[in-house]
């Protein structure tokens, strides 16, 4: 995964067929010919994961290279160098969320238990950073590559929507507005903000369409003009009450699918609240959604993902590609890298044949979890898009079709269509998850 993105596809051999040329990473590196690029690896690298133990975030030591100081969690003390690729392991075989058992009221792996919390760095792709000082003692040691692109662009974006309901103006909703912000809202909010609350309640209600309806289709017609694609994920199953069910005859999809898949738009799978440790239900969805289009890709509702047990049933289930490794709280990079990494099983030691597609941001956690202001959020969106675009990675936005409700999500639709615009007027490829992998893999996903 350190090589891949420098397209650089490496031939094992023992360190005695080396020669004088050639990368060797292991123990004892001054008896490898100084022609090589040597890479250390930390005497106790492998006790600190035979031991299953959390990571100690005192234990990493700073390096400074390229005009900023990095991260590294595994370093020879008797030498200084710095252990690369135990490192880059730690964070892309999520290593962390394997020995920590720390979870929120959703079964989630937190961000506050999470090293890129108590060391600082969400926002920043370390193990990019690794690869970048890599790259430039490969230089230096004669050893050629050149960069894996995006369908012919340095770096990629790819918008994903997923819908949680087709309808906002269910009946559940109608309650809350009369009940809840109209007649029980008395004591704390003015009678005044109440009857303008419930007059544009009123207005919402009484449109020829629902505001999550043309929000849907509005995703697709953004995404259309600014020369892209994007994925929706689609729910197939309700099991529990934070799912709401829709069906998938509904008119609006059989209206809207043809025209996304004409325009090789992206239908993957949004599971169920409880899908993520239960097989049967994700297979039940799955052949659900099958009978439209076979997914490909899938994200987990709530982000909620157990390591590794949701991965082996992806894996089970033949997905591809998965998008939920994100941040939940806040935006950032769950496995620090802005690219593609292929799904690593810790506990069995072994790659599988998912890839995961790091989700970089979700507009509920910028604004509701963050509480954060549309300029706030729109900067912390443009300081992930110069990360992807700095390392040539691909930034992951989650969207879901409740944008342009200004009743209940003011300006979330304008941080959609600026972000977007944004990205595109950088040069990114703005692509579906498979189309953009495939694109990069240089295979068809």
């Amino acid at each position: 995964m350190l090589l891949m993105p420098l397209a650089i596809d490496p031939i094992w051999v023992d360190r005695a067929e080396l020669g004088k040329a050639g990368l060797y990473y292991g123990p004892d590196t001054s008896s490898i010919s100084s022609s090589v690029l040597r890479l250390d690896l930390s005497p106790d690298t492998q006790a600190y994961f035979a031991e299953g133990e959390p990571y100690p975030h005192a234990r990493a030591r700073w390096h400074k290279w390229d005009g900023a100081t990095w991260p590294v969690l595994f370093t020879n003390e008797a030498t200084g160098e710095p252990d690369l690729v135990a490192s880059a392991f730690y964070w892309l075989s999520a290593w962390q969320e394997v020995t920590c058992v720390e979870r929120d009221q959703h079964g989630r792996f937190p961000y506050a238990a999470s090293l890129q919390a108590a060391l600082g760095t969400a926002t920043v792709p370390v193990v990019d950073a690794y690869r970048e000082h890599l790259a430039g003692r490969l230089v230096q040691h004669g050893i050629r590559f050149e960069r894996r692109k995006w369908g012919g662009a340095a770096w990629a974006m790819c918008p994903t929507y997923d819908v949680d309901y087709l309808r906002k103006w269910r009946k559940g909703m109608i309650y809350r507005e009369v009940v809840h912000y109209l007649l029980c809202n008395h004591r704390s909010v003015p009678v005044g903000d109440r009857l303008r609350r419930f007059g544009r309640f009123l207005a919402d209600w009484l449109r020829p369409a629902d505001v999550y309806r043309s929000a849907f289709e509005r995703l697709y017609l953004e995404t259309k003009r600014q020369r892209g694609t994007a994925t929706f994920f689609l729910k197939a199953g309700v099991h529990g009450s934070n799912d709401v069910s829709y069906p998938l005859d509904d008119v609006l999809l059989k209206r809207m699918l043809p025209r996304l898949q004409k325009d090789a738009f992206e239908i993957g799978l949004h599971p169920s609240y409880h899908a993520h440790t239960h097989p049967e239900y994700l297979a039940q969805e799955q052949a659900r959604l099958a009978t439209i289009t076979p997914p490909v890709s899938v994200r987990q509702h709530f982000l909620r993902y157990e390591a590794p047990a949701t991965l082996r049933m992806q894996e089970r289930a033949r997905f591809r590609i998965d998008s939920t490794l994100g941040f939940s709280e806040c935006a950032g990079f769950r496995l620090a890298t802005c690219f593609p990494v292929q799904c690593f099983d810790a506990q069995a030691n072994r790659c599988t044949d998912v890839w995961e597609m790091p989700l970089a941001a979700m507009e509920s956690a910028l604004f509701n979890r963050r509480g954060l202001t549309l300029e706030e959020a729109m900067d912390e969106s443009e300081t992930l898009l110069q990360a992807c675009k700095h390392f040539g990675g691909v930034a992951v936005m989650m969207w879901h079709n409740v944008l342009w409700d200004e009743l209940d999500h003011p300006g979330w639709g304008h941080h959609f269509t600026e972000t977007l615009e944004s990205a595109a007027g950088q040069g990114a490829m703005v692509a579906s998850l498979r189309h953009a992998l495939s694109s990069w893999l240089q295979v068809e996903v």
